[in-house]
């Protein structure tokens, strides 16, 4: 994509919130919720869709799972081998996506300068002009080996296991990633959401950590599509 330079001719337009701007996003690439277009609603999709580096997707992804706007999608996306988690808006979301549309109507803006509807920037994918951050690359090489432990730990302790078992059940992946898409939503979704969140950033306090073990004890023991997504993201977050 070209950058552009987007000039507001209107404030609201510029400080569109990271989570409107993210089902503004799913809506304008698969309008139906059927992942319709998996590369642009996997993490880096969305981190370069709406202008926010990568690392800061999953905490925002976790609120909208949470909110029951957004289920998450173990789907195969092309130049992959491994299936990747795909962003869906419910039909909660896509409302929502629609109530925040129609409250954009008729604001205009600046691009290049010529005069153009904020809608139409957004209907022709250039939403990451508003705000023009970089989707990043994330921490350095030194950095992620020096944090590769810590959310090796992390999950170990989230899991209810120990380090071993964790690198054990990588081992699973090709045996749970059978073809299709494997859909998770309600409890299951934000679990998952959550435990991502944690271990992207390995940061996480007592009372989050907590909350996700009391999350994995109320789920009780993972079926076929938990832990085909269990299974892909430590396979993401610890390889």
């Amino acid at each position: 994509m070209q950058a552009s330079h987007l000039h507001p001719m209107e404030e609201p337009q510029s400080t569109i919130p990271v989570l409107e701007r993210l089902l503004l996003h799913l809506h304008h690439v698969d309008v139906m919720g059927k992942g319709a277009h998996p590369l642009q609603q996997t993490q880096t999709g969305l981190a370069e869709g709406v202008g926010i580096q990568r690392k800061h997707v999953p905490r925002a992804v976790k609120r909208l799972v949470e909110e029951g706007r957004v289920n998450l999608v173990l789907q195969h996306v092309p130049g992959h081998r491994q299936r990747l988690r795909v962003h869906v808006l419910t039909g909660l979301g896509m409302e929502e996506a629609k109530r925040i549309r129609a409250s954009l109507e008729g604001t205009m803006v600046s691009v290049d300068g010529s005069e153009e509807r904020l809608l139409d920037v957004i209907d022709s994918g250039r939403l990451a002009v508003l705000h023009g951050s970089a989707s990043g690359q994330g921490t350095s090489n030194e950095g992620q080996r020096e944090q590769k432990h810590a959310p090796l730990a992390l999950a170990a302790r989230l899991l209810g296991s120990d380090d071993e078992h964790v690198q054990a059940m990588l081992v699973e992946l090709d045996d749970v990633n059978a073809d299709g898409a494997v859909l998770l939503k309600g409890p299951e979704a934000a679990f998952i959401a959550c435990l991502h969140t944690a271990l992207t950033d390995a940061v996480i306090t007592p009372d989050e950590e907590a909350l996700l073990v009391r999350m994995r004890e109320e789920l009780g023991p993972f079926g076929g599509p938990l832990k085909a997504h269990v299974l892909t993201l430590l396979h993401d977050m610890l390889k």
